[in-house]
């Protein structure tokens, strides 16, 4: 009657896809004995210059492979068709708040107001006005991807960005009012750039976008290695699963390539993390959680433990990595590459589980 009664109390999340310049993951998790279970995964390769061609079949054979339950699903548009500017602006509403950046981001990214589809997050104050982290995208862009998930038989509920998922996966166990000042600093590290967030409590108090990815790394390991930037890539995504699998002489090679641009955003983050001491005024965050595609770059963990002098981690205090994966090696047959590169899914997967909360900003 016990096992019976846990089983009930199990929820699962939407169906989380995340959309990446060269693939797309969806992930269904639910939490079940204090734990994240997958219960259905899938990913796909998504062609250079295919743009949307074939896309909505390709999520319909995923989604039918995957095992997932229900059709319901939260969805991220890739992060180089995401536009993130810091602005300061007046005190104002946020019905008037959501107007003015609205126009603010049309005017800094040199597109029509129309045209764009826009959300916000408050991160600091600087003299006599706050500091917004604008966040902008293409409406026909993200059109055309939902028309895709449509077509594949889901229902898309939300639009959210890939940072505010990988926020709510790491925030699953601060539910108490004693959790609310716990301060901690979460890195996604992806392709085209990272994010650099502070979460207290279950809130994300600061957010900064740093314009240095995996895809850096790789310019400049098929620079020094005199490689394409395809080859230079499939070894270094040989290494984040485990740099044993490269012999020792190449694997030094590209160590020794990748690590100025590592040290680059190494460097980046302290002064992310400084900025934040500033303009927010808040606790210094306890630790740095890595995370996303890139996050397991070997040495990256030990440069930036150096550089910021705070204790870093690939995993949080929930073991939510460690969840995740055992839930796709069980689910999904043969490798499923870096497990970071699931968790912006897996939070999106989880925007189904639990009520949001308002942290300052609203759905895209």
């Amino acid at each position: 009657m016990n096992f019976l009664a846990h089983r009930l109390r199990a929820t699962t999340g939407h169906v989380g896809i995340a959309f990446s310049e060269n693939d797309v993951r969806m992930v269904q998790v639910r939490e079940h004995r204090s734990r994240i279970d997958v219960t259905g995964a899938a990913s796909f390769s998504v062609p250079h210059g295919s743009h949307m061609e074939g896309l909505g079949e390709a999520l319909r054979a995923a989604f039918i492979t995957g095992g997932f339950i229900g059709r319901k699903c939260v969805v991220s548009v890739p992060r180089s068709e995401v536009w993130m500017q810091v602005a300061r602006l007046p005190e104002m509403p946020d019905t008037e708040l959501a107007e003015a950046v609205a126009w603010e981001a049309a005017d800094r990214f040199g597109v029509n107001r129309e045209s764009l589809r826009c959300d916000w997050i408050r991160t600091g104050r600087a003299q006599d006005r706050q500091e917004i982290l604008i966040i902008a995208a293409d409406k026909m862009s993200m059109t055309r991807r939902l028309d895709a998930v449509l077509a594949a038989g889901l229902r898309p509920v939300a639009v959210d960005t890939g940072f505010a998922g990988i926020a709510r996966l790491f925030s699953r166990r601060f539910r108490r009012d004693a959790d609310a000042g716990k301060s901690r600093a979460v890195l996604d590290v992806g392709s085209s750039g990272s994010m650099l967030m502070v979460i207290r409590g279950r809130d994300i108090a600061f957010c900064k976008p740093v314009a240095i990815g995996g895809r850096h790394i790789d310019a400049r390991i098929a620079e020094r290695l005199d490689l394409e930037q395809d080859a230079a890539s499939e070894l270094r995504q040989v290494r984040l699963v485990d740099e044993s699998n490269l012999d020792p002489a190449t694997n030094g090679a590209v160590a020794d390539a990748a690590k100025p641009v590592m040290a680059e955003l190494a460097r980046e983050v302290m002064l992310c993390l400084r900025h934040y001491n500033v303009t927010v005024r808040g606790d210094r965050p306890e630790h740095i959680v890595l995370s996303g595609g890139n996050a397991s770059e070997p040495g990256l963990k030990d440069l930036i433990e150096s550089v910021c002098r705070l204790p870093v981690q690939l995993d949080d205090e929930a073991g939510c990595m460690s969840d995740l994966s055992e839930g796709l090696a069980r689910v999904l047959p043969g490798a499923v590459g870096a497990v970071g590169g699931w968790a912006t899914s897996a939070g999106l997967s989880m925007r189904g589980i639990e009520p949001r909360r308002s942290a300052g900003r609203r759905a895209a």
